[in-house]
């Protein structure tokens, strides 16, 4: 086939699949750089909306003035975030101690396990926990969080620049519309993007919360050890799809299987906890959340794994809000508007109101 022969169609096609497969190349070699300005966006955005929650609340009928409002809100996520990264290294530093002592209760639990089960020839999971080193996986995950800490620096860095190019993003974007009409879509668009993506972290954070609290709720009336831990590893597993909620089902049921011997207090902790996944999870959450991101369960999948792979456990934090951001600017350019369909759940896409 000749040059001459290839149609316009096709070209603009092998076009914007070269385009796409270098932005993703870009976005894995990058991620050191790139991760660390996306939670710096997260985290300007986050103090934004308090602000903005903070400024409906009045003193004497009257609002906090602006610098006020954004220190406030900026001291309330610095003692959160600082709050979280001490108990999690004072836990992990626990649960590394005691690792081993689990280590050797496993081969019993999986001779209980088995007990319970029909098994003629049982599975070799024995071999297989042999070859764990659970202390070692902990201090991975910890090695992970300290790496996260140290980007501290570099994500104040670029949440301080975003503060400061802040005012001019409304100048620069109706520079680039360029036109009245092509200028108010956009605004639409940036709108409805900050509409949604504010309604998905409010009713995914009180989900999460109440799943956390009621988990903690269970554990810590059985006698769990390390309750407030997993509690805390439910609520910021949940925020990843489907996996973080499994995840979060396990860690908890494995422990159960280890600490206690009788069968109540594990049937209380692996039952309480999946019936909470499931009720908020599957019953709760998506009559109030599944309807405005209408996203297909099956593209929440592909995108766990894409973002996942390229970034790692922060992709998969951020795998749904970058998704829905996706399906939202799709819907509104005719070219792209099939895209959008395919992303739904149900292929019908909702106009900016």
């Amino acid at each position: 086939m000749t040059p001459q022969a290839i149609s316009p169609s096709l070209l603009r096609a092998f076009f914007c699949i070269g385009i796409i497969l270098a932005v993703f190349f870009v976005l894995h070699i990058g991620q050191k750089l790139i991760i660390p300005f996306i939670l710096a966006v997260f985290i300007w955005y986050l103090i934004n909306v308090l602000s903005f929650v903070i400024m409906k609340l009045k003193i004497g009928g009257k609002s906090l003035p602006a610098p006020l409002r954004y220190l406030a809100s900026v001291l309330l996520i610095v003692g959160i975030l600082s709050i979280f990264f001490s108990f999690i290294t004072k836990n992990v530093s626990e649960v590394v101690q005691v690792a081993p002592e689990y280590q050797e209760r496993f081969e019993p639990m999986i001779d209980k396990v088995y007990s319970w089960l029909p098994f003629d020839e049982p599975p070799p999971l024995k071999e297989f926990v042999a070859q764990l080193d659970f202390s070692g996986i902990i201090s991975k995950v910890a090695g992970a969080l300290g790496s996260l800490a140290g980007s501290a620096g570099l994500i104040s860095i670029y949440v301080l620049f975003l503060f400061l190019e802040q005012r001019s993003f409304g100048p620069k974007i109706k520079a680039m519309a360029g036109g009245n009409t092509r200028e108010s879509e956009v605004l639409k668009i940036i709108a409805q993007i900050d509409k949604d993506t504010r309604k998905y972290i409010g009713i995914k954070t009180l989900a999460s919360l109440t799943t956390g609290l009621v988990s903690y709720g269970i554990m810590t009336s059985v006698g769990l050890d390390f309750a407030a831990f997993w509690a805390l590893l439910i609520f910021f597993f949940n925020f990843i799809p489907t996996i973080g909620s499994i995840l979060a089902t396990i860690f908890p049921s494995i422990l159960a299987l280890i600490q206690f011997q009788e069968p109540t207090s594990i049937g209380l902790i692996i039952g309480g906890v999946a019936a909470t996944q499931v009720l908020v999870g599957n019953v709760l959450e998506p009559r109030f959340l599944g309807n405005s991101l209408n996203l297909s369960p099956l593209v929440i999948l592909l995108s766990l794994g894409l973002w996942g792979s390229l970034w790692g456990v922060p992709g998969m934090f951020l795998c749904v809000p970058i998704t829905v951001i996706a399906m939202i600017i799709c819907s509104h350019f005719p070219q792209t508007r099939p895209i959008a369909v395919l992303l739904s759940g149900n292929g019908k896409i909702k106009g900016v109101s």
